[in-house]
């Protein structure tokens, strides 16, 4: 694509979407499932390391950003981000029993998904939001792609909600087997999962503190996480007759129909965004041979 359509805001704004949509779907593999797609796998992989490797508005907005240190500590958080999730032990490629090509979840290391994928997808959508601002301020017509940006905001949130509350619930239910394994005593096994609570706290803490989503569906689902949390620290009794067991089952049924909504809203704009974008290489292409 020619330099002065690579920087045209909707354009750079896209392929910002487009990174963003990748490194949140990373967090499919905090999810306990029977399998996952091979070739999804792939994409993501590659979509995770060559935005960086190679000219794009990504790699030139940190670039640009290197003189304030600010670009070149990003660039190295998604480089460590690539290594150690995708090139490393946490995500690998295997064989099945049946000779298929599998992907291969160290559901023990899914925290180090959190570690990374929160504060790209936090950085990015900063830059996005810059871009916007900036835009309007042009006065340059950028409707579309906010009304995606937004969508994805939303998503993100909701899928960032699923998996990290999913790990809160099951750790939960793992401390308290090993506190009543060793009949109330505190051992190195339970301050081992306490430690991992905390830590999936704190992610969830910094998902709230990170979003700018004001519906009021939304801020009902985060007042039931913060309510499960609080109860859990011993923050907040518990309902009258109900116990940690339901509040979990009745937060996990909120969030999941929270991100049912979001995927059915999200669905609609962002492929036809991509799809776009395609065609305009493609399109831009085509008369560069002609030419």
């Amino acid at each position: 694509m020619p330099e002065n359509q690579l920087n045209q805001p909707s354009v750079v704004v896209t392929t910002l979407l487009h990174y963003n949509v990748e490194v949140r779907d990373t967090l499919e593999y905090c999810l306990n499932k029977p399998a996952y797609d091979v070739g999804l796998f792939k994409n993501k992989k590659r979509s995770v390391i060559v935005e960086v490797d190679q000219n794009t508005p990504l790699k030139n907005i940190l670039n640009n950003s290197k003189q304030d240190e600010a670009g070149a500590k990003l660039e190295k958080l998604i480089r460590d981000f690539y290594a150690e999730v995708y090139d490393g032990n946490i995500l690998t490629l295997g064989v099945d029993p049946d000779g298929k090509e599998e992907v291969r979840v160290d559901h023990s290391q899914t925290l180090v998904i959190y570690k990374y994928v929160l504060p790209i997808h936090q950085n990015v959508s900063a830059m996005i939001n810059g871009i916007l601002n900036d835009a309007h301020s042009k006065n340059i017509d950028v409707a579309e792609v906010e009304k995606v940006y937004r969508a994805e905001e939303k998503m993100f949130s909701a899928v960032a909600y699923l998996t990290l509350v999913g790990d809160l619930n099951r750790l939960f239910a793992e401390y308290n087997k090993a506190r009543q394994e060793a009949q109330g005593a505190i051992t190195p096994v339970s301050n081992f999962i306490q430690q991992d609570l905390e830590q999936v706290i704190r992610y969830i803490n910094t998902v709230r503190a990170g979003n700018r989503v004001t519906a009021l569906v939304f801020k009902t689902m985060e007042d039931k996480i913060n309510a499960l949390v609080e109860t859990m620290t011993g923050r907040r009794d518990l309902p009258e007759g109900k116990n940690h067991n339901d509040l979990m089952r009745e937060t996990a049924e909120t969030i999941n129909l929270y991100v049912r909504d979001c995927e059915a809203e999200f669905r609609v704009v962002y492929p036809p965004l991509v799809q776009k974008l395609v065609a305009q290489a493609g399109n831009n292409a085509n008369n560069g041979e002609a030419a």
